[in-house]
């Protein structure tokens, strides 16, 4: 399911597929799977473009 989430962060965010899967590997905190990693950055992008940050 790694490349799926890599894939739908990269699409969100408007990066290519490589620098999204490096985000999941190293923006993952302990114990959290990849796609809980994927929803959190998405949403934390959601909310920074929410605000105007």
């Amino acid at each position: 399911m790694a490349k799926v989430d890599a894939v739908r962060l990269s699409s969100v965010l408007g990066i290519d597929v490589a620098q999204a899967m490096l985000r999941l590997r190293h923006e993952k905190y302990p114990g959290e799977t990849e796609h809980e990693t994927c929803l959190r950055l998405i949403a934390e992008d959601a909310r920074r473009r929410r605000h105007g940050a």
